[in-house]
């Protein structure tokens, strides 16, 4: 758990009886009363020229400011409500809302939703708001890039950031575009406009991209996918994912890194969602709240953007970012069909697919 709950639950249960004791939490204690990753409601606007160049780019962003997972001592004995992380306002993602990109008019604004006194606390997982963010950031981008009628690698290298990074003086668009080619020459991209070729029958396939920034490192992340539009299950096939964190000083750690957070990334935005009632969180073990198994996992690769020129930066999250988004720009080329929720479960896809006709 986020906060030690099991040592503060430890400390009011002493105090209670008056003698020491010892507090062990089963799985459905984590699960059911836990901090859990803040959900997002993102509403993004975007526009182009005549040639495909981005205009302008709206992002507004509603988070729950939640709970603060760092409680006073007070609160840690059991008096009054956890410290609320913000009384005025959510943190918006603005490193993952259109940065990635020259955009010469762009707003991000952002609106704290508060959540009912003592319900569902939240706390930072992997990429604290940034899979979320570019969930729908980067769908924004493949929509601008289907409305251009170019192909969505060709449109971001239109458009790729060229501003100076300021935390390493270096040219942004040197450190984006490093990751947008790598991770398309990886994947052996080529160029055509999304939902161009849509296949017939139940079974169809498609592949994505979407880039994304976390702990200053840079990552590019394509999807191959595949979906049965009867079953609505989207069954990702092969992953490609690029990184530039700098001067990597042990790349096979890094390339582990990133396949982890990859992984992770898809299951996340194919599988994992709490579940509530009014009473309790209802999501209490692995079967209600499932991960990826082993046979849904992608392959995977992994290439490192080795920057020798630069200083370290952070490894262990990025990749994990884009990938959802990654695999949404994937099953609309793959269906001609957006879906905008994620976990994109098969009840989900089932339900967008019937509300387009498509199935």
């Amino acid at each position: 758990t986020t906060s030690d709950d099991a040592a503060q639950a430890a400390a009011v249960l002493s105090q209670q009886v008056g003698k020491p004791v010892r507090v062990q939490f089963m799985r459905w204690d984590d699960h059911g009363y836990d901090f859990y990753g803040p959900l997002e409601l993102n509403q993004v606007r975007g526009g182009i020229d005549a040639k495909g160049n981005l205009v302008a780019f709206d992002y507004a962003s509603y988070v729950p400011y939640g709970m603060n997972a760092q409680e006073t001592t007070n609160e840690w004995v059991g008096f009054g409500p956890l410290t609320p992380l913000s009384a005025s306002a959510g943190g918006a993602d603005t490193t993952n809302s259109g940065s990635q990109y020259n955009i010469p008019n762009r707003r991000v604004i952002t609106k704290s939703v508060p959540l009912s006194p003592g319900y569902l606390k939240t706390g930072p997982l992997r990429g604290p708001g940034a899979p979320q963010s570019i969930f729908a950031a980067e769908q924004m981008i493949d929509e601008l890039a289907h409305a251009a009628n170019m192909d969505p690698v060709a449109f971001r290298v239109q458009n790729i950031a060229t501003t100076t990074d300021p935390a390493y003086g270096t040219p942004g668009g040197t450190r984006w575009s490093s990751v947008l080619n790598a991770v398309a020459q990886a994947a052996n991209w080529t160029p055509r406009v999304a939902a161009s070729n849509l296949a017939k029958g139940d079974v169809v396939t498609g592949r994505g991209i979407a880039l994304g920034s976390f702990a200053s490192s840079q990552a590019g992340v394509v999807a191959e996918i595949q979906v049965n539009k009867k079953t609505g299950k989207i069954t990702p096939i092969q992953m490609y994912a690029a990184q530039n964190a700098g001067l990597a000083i042990n790349p096979a750690l890094v390339e582990n890194q990133m396949s982890g957070a990859m992984i992770m990334g898809t299951s996340r935005g194919l599988f994992e969602e709490i579940t509530f009632d009014k009473s309790r969180v209802t999501s209490l073990d692995w079967v209600t709240y499932p991960i990826m198994r082993f046979k849904d996992a992608p392959k995977v690769t992994t290439v490192v953007v080795q920057r020798t020129d630069l200083q370290s930066t952070g490894s262990g999250e990025p990749p994990n970012c884009p990938a959802a988004a990654a695999v949404a720009n994937a099953f609309f080329d793959a269906t001609g069909v957006r879906i905008r929720q994620a976990p994109m479960t098969p009840a989900r896809v089932r339900a967008v697919l019937k509300a387009a006709g498509v199935a």
